[in-house]
């Protein structure tokens, strides 16, 4: 409590000083980084859902743009706040297609090419190819692990007067080696010590946008999962954007469809034989009516959250508050804003792979519900190249998903403990941008998380600091950095020690040879840390990888 007390009171004495003085849509084409450029509106942007990252990033995320960060990097940048910041972007001019190919120690390998082909000027179809591997290896007694994580996709893109639409379909699939758990090493045998974690997805998406019509945006999702033990699963999700407007007055209305089920497979680590017999079934539809109101100084959205759940724990109502205000005190340089919000989050073995690619056998889907979420605090920009948020608040989380390394095999892997927690939060955010040489982005989080049965918040750092550095001091060159650190965290229910902290920095460097031509040269783990981000997983040390991307047009067919 003294510490949030702390917080309260840093909140307000930058309240007083302020007072004194005063998107970026993947549609899987190469984005453009550009100089921060605010405007008035960036101030009224009713994006107000704080997202915490409670867990460090996966280290093979399914990420299709070129110079993804590889796995000893835990700085993922399209997470959260830094969605919007591409250090990797190969380009300042459009193109609509490239191919890029990277190597380096640890014999590492990776491969992306994205290919449009436009079919007219209406419709246009696009292929996109990831690979990404690493052969790990041996120091110092310490062993790195090899991964191999390959996509592919099929985008069909439409555009006419009154509508846009994209459709996906792709495949992802993953394949990592299980570490022997040290206290079990006596009774390994060969298969066991050799056993791989591999799990694919069969995705299709649809995304469509409407012009003219009330029904403004509609996304379609569907996941088919399975991994080498069987596990496998169901994911499918709608949502619907509706716009009435009414004078000054927009009245809007959501829609939410999930829908999980799926089933755990065979023991495979020590007797082949073994069914679990278990399986899930997860559903919830929800309503998300709200009332905008905007002016010169008031941007307000009066809302709720009305969800029916239908699984193993829940069959009711949830209703959910969804209440923000923005209230312009300065012109362009100070905005106030606060409210009450949730959520409710379907869970899924895709989401729980993705992040942590040690998980072992599946256990019961939960989702996880935010009844409440109350924040508070400013942003503005103090010049045409300086932008900042602060941000204080608290939420209640029911069934919140802890990962729980357990030694119940003899192979290092994790589970899923589920609990209610509340967590207390602040942030500050700032961007900086100088012309078209500079762009910095500093984003730090502290938390406090209390559960409500387990001692300590598994694999939730109560602390968090992200920066990216984008330096181009000419048209042919550009160099960009990225630090991210992290706190202690627990990382078993019971166990009294913690996986210690660490700072993680990278730096790239990349030279345009000509307009289509582009060299480039990545360090990773600068500081050459041998930290885990989960139990029994020490990352790989420094790092260095090289390579070229050739971009190209396709013309429009004719």
């Amino acid at each position: 409590m003294r510490r949030i007390s702390f917080l309260i009171l840093i909140l307000s004495s930058l309240t007083t000083l302020a007072q004194q003085v005063k998107d970026s849509v993947k549609t899987e084409v190469i984005e453009v980084t550009r100089s921060f450029d605010p405007k008035v509106q960036d101030a009224y942007k009713l994006d107000i859902n704080p997202e915490i990252d409670a867990t460090p990033e996966a280290k093979i995320p399914v990420d299709y743009h070129i110079q993804s960060v590889p796995v000893a990097s835990t700085f993922q940048p399209e997470k959260g706040s830094m969605a919007n910041f591409r250090p990797g972007s190969m380009i300042e001019n459009i193109f609509g297609s490239y191919v890029s190919l990277s190597g380096g120690n640890y014999t590492q390998l990776q491969a992306d090419a994205y290919v449009s082909y436009p079919v007219s000027d209406h419709l246009t179809t696009a292929l996109n190819l990831s690979h990404y591997s690493s052969q790990g290896g041996e120091q110092k007694d310490v062993v790195f692990n090899p991964f191999y994580h390959t996509a592919v996709d099929g985008i069909i893109g439409y555009k006419s007067d009154a509508s846009d639409w994209q459709f996906d379909l792709g495949y992802d699939g993953h394949i990592t080696r299980f570490n022997e758990d040290i206290n079990l090493m006596m009774i390994l045998t060969p298969d066991i010590m050799s056993y791989q974690n591999k799990f694919n997805n069969l995705h299709l998406n649809v995304k469509s946008r409407f012009k003219d019509i009330f029904i403004k945006n509609l996304n379609l999702r569907y996941n088919n999962f399975w991994d080498f033990s069987d596990n496998s699963e169901h994911l499918a999700q709608l949502k619907a954007g509706l716009v009435f407007p009414a004078g000054d007055i927009n009245i809007k209305t959501g829609l939410q469809s999930d829908m999980v089920s799926g089933s755990a497979g065979k023991d495979k680590h020590i007797n082949p034989a073994t069914d679990f017999n278990l399986s899930y079934s997860n559903f919830d539809l929800g309503l998300l009516p709200a009332v905008t109101i905007e002016n010169d100084k008031l941007v307000a959205n009066l809302g709720a959250k009305i969800f029916y759940q239908n699984d193993t724990i829940y069959k009711k109502v949830q209703f959910i508050p969804d209440v923000n205000v923005h209230l312009n005190l300065i012109y362009e340089k100070l905005t106030v804003f606060g409210g009450v919000t949730g959520d409710l989050h379907q869970n899924s073995q895709t989401e729980f792979y993705q992040k942590n690619p040690y998980m072992g056998l599946v256990q019961y889907m939960h989702p996880t519900l935010v009844p409440y979420n109350i924040f508070g605090g400013f942003e503005g920009a103090f010049s045409s190249s300086f932008a900042y948020e602060v941000r204080l608040g608290v939420k209640r989380i029911n069934n919140y998903a802890f990962f729980d390394y357990f030694s119940l095999i003899p192979l290092a892997n994790y589970g899923i403990i589920y609990d209610d927690m509340t967590q207390s939060y602040f942030m500050t955010k700032l961007n900086i941008g100088v012309g078209k040489k500079l762009d910095l982005k500093l984003d730090l989080t502290y938390m406090q998380n209390n559960p409500d049965n387990l001692t300590k918040a598994l694999f939730v750092p109560d602390f968090d600091f992200k920066s990216i550095l984008i330096f181009k001091p000419n048209d042919k060159l550009n160099i960009h950095t990225t630090l991210h650190s992290v706190s202690e965290r627990s990382y078993a229910m019971g166990v009294d020690n913690s996986l210690k902290g660490y700072t993680d920095l990278n730096l790239g460097i990349r030279y345009n040879i000509n307009k289509q031509l582009t060299g480039f040269v990545e360090a990773y783990n600068l500081l050459n840390q041998d930290y885990q981000i989960y139990y029994m997983y020490p990352v790989q040390k420094l790092q260095f990888m090289a390579g070229v991307a050739y971009r190209f047009d396709i013309p429009v067919q004719k």
